[in-house]
């Protein structure tokens, strides 16, 4: 659904259980401007822990820090977020395992059977992964430009309007018709970024999906494709109505039934 203001979407009489979920940040003084921040080694890797811990309360802690993470405002309308693919630990380790593998000999042979082909071509994965998770990502949120940059290693990819990069729930279930849900932040010509892995919580992944985009003024798009539940704030030139996206007439809820209840 489209809606002009996200606060409208999280202020109701009666506080969803996700809201439990204390995003609150601490306020500068009054007067105190800070410069522009400068990106540390640690923020470089930040999404890395992300992937190991994947928790949506790990996320909102986070979000308590820094009401605009992933990113960082360098100046007011303008996000950025420099970081490296966690494809790269991913290849170091896979590569680092296979090489001891085939310099040992450790499965070369196995029923007689000759199977050292198996971690060498795990050595040449690795290998490759490595080396093209190596150079480093950058993505700028320009608002002021209504322009979103996208960047490795100082060398532009591209460069386009802000309707074109979204975050986005996705939907996946197992054989038993579980139903778990991802939070990513999606972008043409821009490797998914994954801040959440796997939670059978929706309201919560929700609330923190629709928060982050209020806070980067960007769109959010539901695991549905046609849902009352996007939030639309940057249309493409000449767009009257996309139509994956329905105007509510009702108050009836079009949540996904496989979801779980929260315990926050």
């Amino acid at each position: 659904m489209w809606q002009g203001d996200g606060k409208s979407q999280l202020s109701h009489k009666v506080r969803r259980p996700a809201d439990r979920l204390c995003l609150t940040q601490a306020q500068a003084p009054k007067g105190w401007i800070s410069g522009p921040p400068t990106t540390s080694h640690g923020k470089l890797f930040q999404l890395w822990v992300l992937g190991l811990f994947c928790t949506e309360r790990h996320l909102a802690k986070r979000l308590k820090n820094n009401s605009f993470y992933p990113f960082t405002q360098q100046q007011p309308n303008v996000f950025v977020l420099e970081y490296y693919l966690d494809t790269l630990w991913k290849g170091m380790l896979l590569f680092s395992v296979c090489l001891f593998l085939v310099s040992f000999g450790i499965v070369s042979q196995v029923q007689k059977q000759e199977t050292w082909g198996f971690p060498a071509y795990g050595v040449g994965v690795g290998l490759w992964l490595t080396i093209s998770s190596l150079p480093r990502r950058r993505l700028v949120l320009d608002h002021t430009c209504g322009v979103y940059h996208f960047s490795v290693q100082g060398r532009t990819v591209y460069q386009g309007p802000m309707h074109l990069v979204y975050v986005r729930l996705a939907r996946s279930s197992d054989a038993y018709g579980r139903c778990f849900f991802q939070l990513v932040l999606c972008g043409y010509k821009l490797e998914p970024l994954v801040l959440v892995h796997l939670s059978e919580r929706y309201e919560q992944m929700e609330f923190l999906g629709r928060h982050i985009a209020r806070k980067l003024n960007i769109n959010y798009f539901d695991c549905l494709d046609t849902s009352y539940r996007h939030v639309v704030r940057h249309w493409p030139l000449g767009a009257a109505l996309s139509p994956g996206v329905l105007l509510r007439k009702t108050k009836a809820s079009d949540k996904p039934s496989c979801q779980s209840d929260l315990d926050v």
